[in-house]
């Protein structure tokens, strides 16, 4: 008998020596499948006479018989584990106590804050941990059409339930023996792997948002209302760079999503400004800025909500496709230009249209622009100049016009000439809509319009023969201060308007009416302090239309020196649009 029980003993201890030499990574418990397919075979520890489960009391009992045992013991709690992650049991009691017992043996405290498993016990229970996990996670519905993002939010929740349920059920019986951490990590890389594949396949940026805020509310938010702790940890990941990976991915993914809607939406954008426009619909006057800005205003407001750092790539984003559309939609309006020009067909309603759309969409890249990016800058000066452009054609249209009619004004006695052209003007500024998108667009043009004239009608005056003129209207100055008023009227009417240009038409009147050096020479410093673009283009021809002597004017414009001390600032050029403007800018 004697012989028979150390060949028992014997056998078994030998092949545990033979394994070890042969592979020190294999597992103590061999085959998974077999294990979990035929519990039958560690059943011979049922026995009452025999429980691996308890302390060896016998110090004398040799080592290699008390690592059968224990592998024999591993081999009972992988499989209690296996019945209790892969099945239902009725009661998680006596295996739970199973396995605390065996974290014990393995100098397991409660939480599992010391102590260890074997590598190789571990790597056959994360195996049973991977099975469990394929069997309880809800099975990913099909690809559906573009709008199924609400399937894919409701799959996402069940599955976060699923989970949930399934790890708190399981608490009891893994907690204590440190042994919940893996399966909440694998559920978690599940999770992520379930993300992914969904990010994978969106194909939209409301989904690829949905994805984003789901995971957001999931990994970032201090868990459920009125839930407990193990429920606030069951969500988690050992690895951050797992998530921080599939987010970098996700954002970028989203990029790409955002370029092409904008891209597409810009590029109709285009499209529909090239058909004929319905100025009797004031929507079309506004309809190419408005759209653009709520085009890309809307995808920055919903980047924003999700985070600060992916609100500035798709800014960053918005404003590169924004220098795309401006280049060719300047492109476009300036051979729309080219072909009113060649008929003589110029559209007035079309030039406050241009104005009026580079205005708004300059006035918005402001707040997109890096200041230090040199294509940023770009985009707004192409704007500006655009503006600066069609603001010229005004300009000379109106010169024109002015120049034909004041010039036959000035020779004739009556008024006749000078109604038609304020006549002709109300005419053509008086359609323009009023507005509250594009006021500031048609006050500009009046301005732009009512500084023309003025400057005209003093070219013209001064291109007369002043006896000539004295003999036809009498006291010219007087009729200087007439026509003064008589053009801020009609200015005025067409939209709200200052009275700059009528004081500065009284203010030249005075120069005719007054003699007096000193007078001329407080009135020179006044006109450069007030008016100084308007006097450097003109003082110096009234004084000499006036018939002062060369020495004369030249003590007059020497106040210029005294003016800049003032605070005025002279322009040695002709003025511009964009001093009447800046409601504009």
């Amino acid at each position: 008998i004697m012989a028979k029980v150390l060949k028992t003993l014997t056998n078994p201890l030998k092949r545990i020596h033979w394994k070890r030499d042969r592979d020190v990574k294999q597992p103590l418990v061999s085959g998974m499948t077999e294990l979990v397919n035929a519990p039958e075979k560690v059943q011979c520890y049922a026995s009452d006479d025999i429980n691996p489960l308890a302390d060896s009391r016998d110090s004398g009992t040799d080592p290699y018989i008390q690592a059968l045992d224990s592998q024999d013991e591993g081999q009972k709690v992988l499989s209690v584990l296996a019945d209790i992650l892969l099945g239902d049991l009725g009661s998680q009691e006596q295996p739970a106590e199973q396995v605390k017992q065996w974290a014990k043996r393995n100098g397991i405290t409660p939480g599992g804050k010391k102590g260890s498993y074997s590598q190789n016990w571990l790597t056959d229970y994360l195996e049973i941990v991977d099975m469990s996990v394929e069997k309880h996670f809800p099975i990913r519905p099909p690809e559906g059409p573009r709008d199924s993002y609400q399937k894919t939010l409701r799959y996402l929740n069940s599955a976060l339930r699923s989970v949930r349920r399934e790890v708190f059920g399981l608490t009891p019986v893994l907690e204590d023996a440190g042994l919940l951490s893996y399966l909440v990590d694998s559920y978690n890389r599940r999770l992520l792997a379930v993300l992914e594949v969904l990010m994978d396949r969106s194909s939209s940026v409301e989904e690829t948002f949905l994805l984003l805020h789901w995971a957001k509310q999931t990994y970032f938010s201090h868990g459920f209302k009125d839930s407990s702790n193990i429920q606030d940890g069951v969500i988690r990941v050992s690895d951050p760079l797992l998530l921080t990976h599939w987010f970098e991915k996700s954002k970028q993914k989203l990029l790409i999503l955002i370029q092409r809607d904008i891209s597409n939406m810009l590029q109709n954008i285009l499209q529909y400004n090239e058909t004929p426009c319905d100025y009797k619909n004031e929507e079309d006057f506004i309809k190419v800025y408005l759209d653009v800005i709520q085009c890309l205003n809307a995808t920055r407001q919903q980047s924003k909500i999700f985070s600060q750092i992916l609100m500035d790539a798709v800014q960053r984003l918005c404003f590169d496709e924004l220098h795309i559309f401006v280049q060719r939609y300047v492109k476009d309006e300036k051979k729309r230009l080219e072909t009113q020009k060649s008929r003589n067909t110029y559209s007035l309603q079309d030039m406050y249209r241009i104005i009026n759309t580079c205005k708004h969409i300059r006035s918005y890249a402001f707040d997109l622009m890096d200041s230090n990016n040199d294509t940023d800058i770009s985009t707004v000066l192409v704007l500006e100049n655009m503006e600066g452009q069609v603001l010229s054609i005004i300009q000379e249209l109106f010169a024109d016009l002015a120049e034909d009619k004041l010039k036959k004004y000035f020779k004739q006695r009556d008024t006749y000439h000078i109604n038609i052209l304020l006549g002709v003007i109300k005419k053509m500024l008086e359609p323009l809509p009023q507005m509250e998108q594009g006021k500031g667009t048609k006050q500009c043009i009046v301005n732009v319009t009512y500084q023309i004239v003025t400057g005209a009608y003093l070219r013209c005056l001064m291109q007369s023969k002043r006896d000539k003129m004295e003999k036809i209207w009498g006291a010219i100055d007087r009729r200087m201060t007439t026509d003064a008023q008589r053009f801020h009227c009609t200015f005025s009417e067409l939209s709200i308007s200052d009275d700059k240009q009528k004081e500065f038409l009284n203010r030249m009147s005075d120069i005719l009416r007054h003699n007096d050096i000193n007078y001329l020479k407080s009135l020179g410093q006044e006109l450069y302090s007030s008016f100084p673009k308007e006097s450097e283009e003109h003082l110096h021809a009234m004084l000499k239309w006036k018939g002062l002597s060369k020495r004369q004017i030249r003590e007059i414009l020497d106040v210029r020196q005294e003016a800049y001390e003032d605070g005025g600032h002279v322009t040695p050029r002709r003025l511009t649009y964009w001093s009447y403007c800046l409601c504009c800018t």
